[in-house]
């Protein structure tokens, strides 16, 4: 049975002299908190005189790639020049085994066979799907987990584990603004700050420098918006049609996830991107879906009826279909899901 720990017994983990290659997965389309957090975890690791590498199944982004300064493969390419072997590995941020992709190898619900050694998430709706999971459904950010680690290790808070660990947080607190944040994490973003990293040009380059793909992308979002249930659910939807005809083919729609829910009388808010790539057959496509509510709504509940998850205010999951599908039927189901809860 898989075992839920500590942070002290995450601790005697990590010092465990039975280990010293590390694999670090973050989830599927890496975002600022999972990679935050396992550059994190790698740092520390490093410090113990341990070797950690750092995978995703699908590439990281150029924008988030710009925020830490790491490649769209992460660690892949000296895994495979180097001849890296794992001893031990750590899942981040990954509340399912669903979320890892190809990773999902290590996993084997036989816990004798299962190679995934720890999960360390933040996500209420985690499955426990590792030998042992370190679990801090409070904390609004994984990367504050990774910090606490770092005390109870009693290690410097240099000034790169600092970029790293206030790039998770504040994006994942959507920049101290979501419920979720708490008098802890203004503390440990103080602490972050005072190590002297440019905390003001990362937050410019996070929250205020956009290309003109970005702005292309959000005027698409925008002219796609629909509202349901007296402007209670709004809507953005795009499929692969809509991105060729705006000349976004093969471009990463990021940063519109927030968009349907800054609308005044908006609960929840919902974006549904038909992807390019990933679909397991030519007879089908593949749609993502980010679910966000203001005040009560729990859309982690309805992500999870989806095989997804999350929070209560930010949730996501994918969901595939015949080629033929259409995305209007979607919607409307998701509109029956919500307007029972609201």
């Amino acid at each position: 049975m898989n075992k839920s720990i500590n942070l002290q017994e995450l601790k005697e983990k990590i010092l465990s002299a039975d280990f010293n290659n590390i694999l670090i997965i973050c989830h599927i389309d890496p975002d600022p908190d999972t990679l935050g957090s396992s550059l994190g975890l790698k740092q520390i690791f490093e410090k113990l005189n341990k070797t950690a590498c750092i995978v995703s199944d699908t590439k990281v982004n150029d924008r988030v790639c710009g925020y830490f300064g790491v490649a769209p493969e992460l660690d892949l390419s000296y895994i495979k020049s180097s001849g890296f072997r794992p001893d031990y590995i750590i899942c981040v941020d990954a509340g399912d085994i669903s979320q890892i992709g190809k990773y999902g190898e290590y996993y084997s619900e036989d816990i004798s066979q299962n190679k995934i050694d720890i999960v360390i998430d933040h996500h209420y709706t985690n499955s426990f799907y590792g030998k042992a999971t370190y679990l801090d459904e409070k904390a609004a950010a994984t990367g504050e987990i990774i910090f606490d680690l770092a005390k109870e290790l009693n290690l410097e808070i240099d000034k790169t584990f600092a970029n790293n660990i206030y790039c998770a947080i504040i994006c994942d607190s959507g920049s101290f603004r979501y419920s979720s944040t708490t008098a802890k994490t203004m503390s440990i973003a103080s602490e972050l700050i005072s190590t002297g990293f440019d905390f003001a040009k990362l937050n410019r380059l996070i929250f205020q420098s956009k290309t003109m793909i970005q702005i292309a992308t959000e005027r698409l979002a925008y002219n796609s918006l629909k509202l349901f249930v007296d402007g209670k659910i709004a809507f953005i939807t795009i499929t692969k049609e809509m991105k060729k005809a705006a000349g976004l083919e093969g471009v990463e729609l990021d940063g519109i996830n927030e968009i349907p829910k800054i609308i005044e009388g908006v609960e929840v808010g919902i974006t549904i991107k038909e992807e390019e790539t990933g679909n397991l057959n030519a007879n089908t496509k593949v749609f993502k879906i980010s679910l966000r509510s203001n005040e009560y709504v729990n859309v982690a509940e309805i992500a999870m009826s989806y095989n997804g998850g999350g929070h209560p205010r930010a949730a996501g999951c994918k969901c595939e279909f015949n080629i033929d599908f259409d995305v209007d039927l979607l919607e409307k189901e998701l509109v029956e899901k919500i307007k029972k809860v609201l």
